[in-house]
């Protein structure tokens, strides 16, 4: 059997994908897929339809997520290169897929994958228009990596329906670059009140939008019928525009300039949308204000369910006195402990008669958080629960008071309800997350350097984040069974905080 018959076949049968579904793919006959596969006829890298197969197959291989598989393969023929990046893996397919691609690429050296070729395209190479998912991608990989950390990009969507960034190749490195590289960007959408594409690309990037890198505003506008338009604005140096025909199969395309005018006139037409949108999300810095306090009073204190998904634990269930000393350890005194300690008493209040009116209210917690509260003795949160700047770290005496304090609620308040995870997701680490149903959400973070804050009572974008709660929620199947579970299990963490900390 022919080496493109054998390695076609593996990877064909690794993706489950069928002749019928390859050759509608690359429009070609499917017999022609049969005569690949019995090895009647060969794939040379000089073919054109190699261009379209590879280009189709690494899309599937990264949507699959099957690159380390793939990887393995063609190390075991001795194909070793820097499979890093989608434009590496697919010049590498090639070569394993193709009768003479080893044979070339030694004797001519023209598939020869280093950082030298990558990073010495010629300005023609440059100024080529980009076909196809993965040749965007790889420019726009090629492009990021040339800027530093913490760089800024601006991306234009003419509409929420624009499918470019929902594609995993393009949403991988837009997240990777944002998550891994502390990339920012301000992402502007002209709505068409497509509701079912916005919470697709909302999904998708939400873990960005937790984390603070991805701010998005949007407008309202009418849908391009022609055209979809992405628009990507780097520092001052280059635009990159990508057109795609609404729901359609034919391939997007991309062209970068890099022309001095035409950057500086788009920043400018960027920031002109921008100052007009409406973002979906307020960002608060570190200095808390009385605005970020009636937003934890409307949730704790006023009508309407709350959920809470908390890698930490909630000052709000502490008792007073532990609360006062709490305030005092932190060098709390006179009128500054004053006024503290009388807005916890408003939003203890508060709390209390909003749960005794039957307002419904479900919380998450991290059972290995829990016990490593137990074993350090300290929890760690935002310090706006206490009414300054920056993180707090509460003693082992008043992380004893809010476990103690949950295990009262839920003993006293049949409409308080709480779960406790084994494992919680990437998704919740070091941040909170309390959403007032149909009303607003509210995200602490605390995972970087700057603690951040996250507003927003834009519906479509609670709405994404409820459906994850919702989706954890009804996971774990909660019960009065449960419940007494929960109440176990807090019991015995509490119960170790005071063994390993000498508490009474």
């Amino acid at each position: 059997m022919t080496k493109t018959a054998t390695n076609l076949k593996r990877l064909l049968a690794c993706l489950e994908i069928s002749n019928v579904v390859l050759a509608r793919a690359i429009n070609v006959d499917a017999s022609l897929i049969s005569r690949w596969l019995n090895g009647q006829r060969q794939l040379r890298l000089s073919s054109d339809i190699l261009n379209k197969l590879s280009d189709y197959l690494v899309d599937k291989i990264l949507r699959a997520d099957n690159t380390d598989w793939l990887k393995r393969q063609m190390e075991l023929d001795g194909l070793i290169f820097d499979y890093t990046s989608s434009g590496n893996l697919q010049k590498g397919l090639k070569i394993w897929l193709s009768s003479d691609g080893a044979e070339v690429s030694k004797t001519l050296d023209i598939m020869q994958i280093t950082e030298n070729v990558k990073t010495n395209l010629t300005n023609k190479e440059e100024a080529r228009v980009k076909t196809g998912y993965i040749e965007i991608a790889m420019f726009l990989e090629k492009t990021l990596t040339s800027f530093p950390d913490d760089s800024q990009m601006e991306i234009h969507l003419s509409n929420e329906d624009a499918g470019l960034l929902l594609h995993e190749s393009i949403s991988k490195i837009l997240c990777d670059f944002m998550l891994g590289k502390s990339f920012k960007i301000r992402l502007v959408i002209s709505l068409s009140n497509d509701t079912m594409a916005m919470s697709r690309l909302l999904s998708r990037y939400i873990q960005a939008i937790v984390e603070g890198f991805l701010s998005v505003s949007v407008v309202h506008g009418m849908t391009q019928a022609i055209t979809n338009q992405s628009t990507f604005i780097l520092g001052d140096e280059l635009v990159f525009i990508v057109c795609e025909t609404p729901k359609s199969i034919a391939p997007p395309v991309g062209t970068a300039t890099y022309e001095e005018s035409f950057v500086k006139e788009a920043k400018k037409s960027f920031e002109h949308v921008f100052n007009y949108s409406q973002g979906l999300l307020q960002r608060y810095n570190d200095n808390y204000s009385r605005n970020i306090l009636e937003i934890l009073y409307q949730e704790f204190a006023m009508t309407g369910n709350l959920d809470v998904i908390k890698d930490s634990i909630n000052p709000m269930y502490m008792s007073m006195e532990a609360y006062n000393c709490a305030l005092k350890s932190f060098g709390h005194k006179g009128e500054q402990f004053k006024w503290r300690s009388a807005e916890f008493v408003r939003f203890k209040t508060g709390l209390d008669e909003n749960l005794e009116s039957g307002t419904v209210f479900r919380e998450i917690l991290s059972f290995s958080r829990l016990k490593q509260i137990a074993v350090e003795g300290k929890c760690k949160m935002p310090a706006l629960y206490f009414m300054y700047t920056g993180i707090a770290y509460l003693d082992a005496s008043g992380c004893l008071s809010i476990i103690e304090g949950y295990i009262r609620y839920l003993k006293r308040m049949p409409n308080f309800h709480i779960i406790i995870l084994d494992g919680m997701s990437e998704l919740n680490e070091n941040n909170c997350w309390q959403l007032k149903h149909n009303s607003h959400i509210a995200l602490n973070g605390w995972s970087k350097e700057e603690h951040i804050i996250l507003y927003s009572n834009q519906l479509m974008l609670t709405h994404e984040f409820q459906m994850h709660f919702n989706d954890l929620w009804g996971r774990e199947n909660y019960s009065e069974g449960g419940r007494k579970k929960t109440i176990q299990n807090l019991q015995n963490i509490a119960d170790q905080l005071k063994r390993n900390h000498n508490l009474t």
